[in-house]
């Protein structure tokens, strides 16, 4: 991995980190951070930058097509669940970590088009 892997790969975790707490603070109407709601932001965004990717690419390569997409979706919305909401106040938890998945995935793709576009930088591609 290069320098400036590394730092693209940095700066994608930054960004998704920052989706990923508008995404929950969305769905739980709550703005605050503390130090360990800041750390749980960083873990999903970790997964979300370098797991979740690497899983697609790995159903991508055993033939599963598109159905690798749906796992690492499936996959992001437990680790969403059992890392995440555990700090909002919401009634129903798995609602919540399906719509902060949801609202996570646009903002990422949203964010990784237009890198693409005007920057020509592949920001989650990089296995």
């Amino acid at each position: 991995m290069s320098i400036e892997q590394l730092i693209v790969m940095i700066i994608a975790l930054i960004l998704v980190t920052l989706i990923f707490f508008v995404s929950a603070s969305l769905v739980g109407g709550d703005w605050s951070m503390d130090g360990s709601y800041a750390l749980r932001l960083v873990l999903v965004s970790f997964m979300a930058v370098l797991v979740i990717p690497l899983l697609r690419n790995i159903a991508s390569e055993a033939d599963f097509g598109d159905l690798g997409l749906l796992f690492a979706f499936v996959v992001l919305v437990v680790v969403v669940r059992f890392v995440l909401v555990e700090e909002l106040p919401v009634s129903d938890d798995w609602a919540a970590s399906l719509v902060i998945s949801f609202l996570g995935v646009i903002l990422i793709y949203l964010v990784e088009e237009i890198a693409q576009r005007f920057f020509d930088i592949r920001m989650l591609a990089i296995f």
